[in-house]
C-alpha cells in the first residue's frame, strides 16, 4: 500500500496547483457478516458547464473472489470505479459521457427503468430539455468482451416527454440487444427503439442487419411545487391480448411493474411514502429458454465463482425485481451543517428469476396459464430501516450510518427444476431467517 500513497500525493499536489478539488474519505463498517474498510478518492473540477469527475473506491469485504495480484500488493482490497467521467452542460443541452452513476427521471427510490441505487457503467447520455419539451436518449454498456464468457450486451433508455405547468408527462423505453456491446442507431435515432429493432431484423431489405432486442416501455407522471412532488410511473415487459383477442387461446403472463409515490416538505423536514411492484417474470429473458441472455439486467447471471450477485446490484431498473410488492417511508432534513436521511422499507417478495427464462420452467408454456404474482408457497418478508447523519465544519464531513434488517423466509440461489437444461441458478424463499446489520463511520477530507 505504501506505493499507492506515494503515487497519491503526488497526483494530489499535481492536481492543487491547477485548481482541481480533491477529496479522501476513510469509511469503518461494523456489521453481522463481515467487518469490512472502505477508502474514496475523488478528483473534481468544474469551469463554465465542464464538469470533470473521477471517483475510484477500494473494500476489503469480501464481495467477490479476490486475484492474486490484489491479495499479493492490496492487501486484500479490490478496487471499484464508482465514475470516470465528463459532463458538458450548454443549458438547454446536456451532454454525459464516461463510466458513471446514473438515474432515472423520477425522483424516487423505487424508479423503474433505471435503478434509484445509482449503478455504475460506462453510458453516452443526451439530454435536451426547453419550456414545453424534453428528451433523453441513454446508451448502457452492459458488457463487453467478458472473461467470463458472457456475450456482448447493451442497452439504450429514452425519455419523450411534454411539461404542463408544474407537470411532466413521458413515454419511457427502453432496449437490451446481443452480439454486439453498442448499437449505434439505437442510441442516435430519435424513433422509438420497438421500430428500430423491427425495421433492422426485418430480412429481405438491403438494409438488413443487427440482433433481435428486447423491449420495454411504459409511462410516467410527476408533479412539482416547491413543497410537493408526486409521481406514477408504469412499466410493461409484456401485456396478455389474448384475453381479448382469443380469450379461448393461452393466456401468457402480464409482465407489468408500478411505481407511485411522492413527498411534503414541512416545518420539521421532507416525508415521503412510495410503493412499488412488479408481476413474475418482469425483467426477465424472453423467449423459450434460449434467450437468456435478454434479462434486463447488468449480467446475464446470478453468481460468480460461489458469490452471489445481489439483485439490487444486477437490475438496469428497480431493484426489487420481479414478482414482489414494496413499501416505504422516508425522512430527510438539514438542520444547519447536519443532514438527515431515514427510511424504513417492507417488501413481500416470491421467487425471482433475473438470468434464466420463466424461472425453473423450460417453456413459457409450462408455467400455467395468466398472470403469476405471490403466488408463492413461501414468500420472503423484508423489514429494512436505515439512518444516515453527516455533519460538516471546516472542510471535514463526518458520516454516520445505521441499517437494520430483518428478513424472514430469505431469498436464497437454488438450482432451477431438473426439466430447466439451461444451467442457470434463481431466488428462492427459503425456511431461513436473518437479522442483518451494520453500522459506518465515515470520515472525508476536502483539499
Amino acid at each position: 500500500m505504501r506505493k499507492i500513497y506515494t503515487s497519491l500525493f503526488l497526483i494530489i499536489f499535481a492536481l492543487n496547483i491547477f485548481g482541481v478539488d480533491f477529496s479522501l474519505r476513510i469509511d469503518e463498517n461494523i456489521n453481522s457478516i463481515k467487518p469490512y474498510q472502505g477508502f474514496t478518492f475523488k478528483v473534481t473540477h468544474t469551469f463554465k458547464g465542464f464538469n470533470f469527475l473521477a471517483e475510484l473506491n477500494a473494500y476489503n469485504d469480501d464481495k467477490y473472489n479476490l486475484s492474486g495480484l490484489e491479495n499479493a500488493f492490496y492487501e486484500g482490497y479490490y478496487f471499484y470505479m464508482k465514475n470516470g467521467g465528463v459532463s458538458i452542460d450548454f443549458d438547454n443541452y446536456k451532454l454525459r459521457f464516461g463510466r458513471l452513476q446514473h438515474y432515472d427521471i423520477v425522483d424516487s427510490p423505487y424508479s423503474l427503468y433505471i435503478s434509484s441505487k445509482g449503478l455504475s457503467s460506462v453510458i453516452i447520455d443526451f439530454n435536451y430539455e426547453d419550456e414545453s419539451f424534453f428528451y433523453e436518449t441513454r446508451y448502457i454498456e452492459l458488457n463487453r468482451q467478458s472473461q467470463l464468457g458472457y456475450k456482448d450486451r447493451g442497452a439504450n433508455f429514452k425519455t419523450y416527454g411534454l411539461k404542463i405547468g408544474n407537470f411532466r408527462f413521458a413515454y419511457e423505453e427502453s432496449a437490451v440487444y446481443v452480439n454486439t456491446a453498442f448499437d449505434i442507431e439505437y442510441f442516435l435515432n430519435v424513433i422509438p427503439n420497438f421500430f428500430v429493432q423491427y425495421v433492422n431484423i426485418s430480412s429481405g431489405k438491403p438494409w438488413y442487419h443487427g440482433y433481435n432486442a428486447n423491449s420495454i416501455m411504459g409511462f410516467m407522471l410527476d408533479y412539482k411545487d416547491e413543497g410537493h412532488y408526486y409521481y406514477a410511473q408504469i412499466l410493461v415487459d409484456d401485456i396478455n391480448a389474448n384475453r381479448i383477442l382469443n380469450p379461448d387461446a393461452y393466456q401468457n403472463p402480464d409482465k407489468v411493474a408500478w411505481s407511485v409515490g411522492g413527498k411534503i416538505n414541512m416545518k420539521y423536514g421532507a416525508f415521503g411514502l412510495y410503493n412499488a411492484g412488479a408481476t413474475k417474470y418482469t425483467f426477465q429473458p424472453s423467449g423459450d429458454g434460449t434467450n437468456r441472455y435478454y434479462g434486463y439486467t447488468y449480467y446475464p447471471n446470478v453468481d460468480i465463482n460461489d458469490k452471489t450477485i445481489p439483485n439490487e446490484e444486477n437490475y438496469i431498473g428497480y431493484y426489487n425485481g420481479e414478482n414482489n410488492i414494496a413499501f416505504m417511508t422516508t425522512y430527510e432534513n438539514n438542520i444547519k451543517n447536519t443532514n438527515i436521511r431515514g427510511s424504513f422499507e417492507y417488501v413481500i417478495s416470491g421467487s425471482k428469476s433475473p438470468a434464466n427464462p420463466w424461472g425453473e420452467y423450460a417453456t413459457w408454456t409450462e408455467g400455467g396459464q395468466g398472470t403469476h404474482f405471490l403466488d408463492d408457497e413461501i414468500l420472503e418478508h423484508k423489514y429494512d430501516f436505515n439512518l444516515k447523519v453527516d455533519y460538516t465544519f471546516y472542510g471535514l464531513k463526518i458520516f454516520n450510518g445505521m441499517n437494520l434488517r430483518y428478513t424472514k423466509n430469505k431469498l436464497e440461489l437454488v438450482d432451477t427444476a431438473a426439466s430447466d437444461n439451461y444451467d442457470m441458478k434463481m431466488f428462492k424463499p427459503s425456511n431461513k431467517d436473518e437479522f442483518y446489520y451494520n453500522f459506518n463511520i465515515g470520515v472525508e477530507y476536502r483539499f
